[in-house]
């Protein structure tokens, strides 16, 4: 489950180069890892916050350790987070939510998505070819007038769903730009454009790791949005992928529709805090029991675990 290039250590060293909150604690004798973000009163969270898509102990899959101990010796009081696979066993006592990544595996017999899907979305790349120009894909653009673009029609989406410009974080912009330095089939950054008429009106960033791509930053210009330029794209992406060597696209946690229509895969994941303190473990420990057992109240909390996790997220923009 180690495949995410967030598990990289290229991630990890890149975020300690734009934060001065990162660390790593090495376990037994270097035989796991857990890097983390922590403040001074030993609030943990994961390494790059609301920008890691994966996150959780590197390790073995047979490792076992006590998870009370690792917190406390890295100086950790708590340890929130969304993004675990589901199989890292000693985060299940602080499960609270599960989740799953919704993932395309290139390497199934038939094409993801649905026929009507490709009929569709065939017509709109006709019509925008009809009334705008040529289309044409780089699927690995290294111009980085290309990542502003892609960054500032970002920061305007936000804008637009009234959601905390990300980029308006000095370390979350400069993360972008020096991911996009990182150009090795290990670990990269990478920028794919759709262009019409020889104007850009889609990008994508996002970050590979040997044959994972994972689909982090799409957006596009607004008064193209009738084509579909965002799909459009994703599906040039999907198409050239395996020419790059790349199998798997993974779309990260989200039930977004176009995420639910092409996906063929899921990576289950789970959300939830590790707590030190005796006291908060035993009644959270309580409160999940109760929440297993009681699938009406599960449905209940879902929502307000959700709305904390958003008001969590935009805490950690700073």
């Amino acid at each position: 489950m180690l495949f995410s290039p967030f598990f990289r250590p290229e991630f990890t060293q890149a975020v300690a180069r734009v934060r001065r909150d990162v660390f790593v604690g090495v376990i037994d004798g270097g035989s796991a890892f857990l890097p983390f973000q922590r403040n001074f009163l030993g609030l943990g969270q994961p390494v790059g916050g609301p920008v890691s898509d994966y996150h959780g102990l590197i390790a073995p899959p047979d490792y076992r350790g006590d998870m009370l101990a690792i917190m406390r010796s890295c100086g950790l009081r708590t340890w929130c987070f969304n993004h675990v696979p589901a199989q890292q066993a000693m985060f299940e006592p602080w499960r609270v939510i599960e989740t799953e990544s919704p993932v395309v595996d290139l390497d199934q017999g038939e094409a993801p998505g649905s026929t009507a899907l490709y009929a569709d979305h065939r017509r709109k790349r006709r019509r925008l070819e009809r009334e705008v120009g040529p289309v044409e894909v780089e699927l690995q653009s290294t111009d980085p007038s290309m990542l502003e673009f892609c960054l500032e029609w970002k920061s305007a989406h936000y804008r637009r769903i009234g959601t905390p410009d990300l980029f308006l974080r000095p370390w979350a912009r400069a993360l972008m730009e020096l991911i996009a330095l990182h150009r090795k089939p290990e670990f990269s950054g990478m920028l794919s454009v759709l262009r019409a008429g020889g104007q850009p009106i889609a990008a994508h960033f996002g970050l590979r790791s040997r044959n994972v791509w994972h689909y982090w930053f799409p957006t596009y210009d607004p008064q193209f949005q009738r084509y579909s330029p965002g799909i459009l794209l994703l599906l040039d992406m999907m198409a050239g992928a395996q020419k790059l060597g790349i199998n798997m696209i993974d779309f990260g946690r989200g039930d977004n529709d176009y995420k639910l229509r092409i996906a063929n895969r899921r990576v289950p994941l789970i959300e939830g805090t590790v707590v030190t303190n005796p006291l908060i473990w035993s009644c959270r420990s309580k409160l999940t029991q109760l929440v297993k057992a009681a699938p009406a109240i599960k449905s209940l909390l879902k929502p307000a675990h959700r709305i904390y996790m958003e008001m969590d997220r935009v805490a950690k923009l700073r």
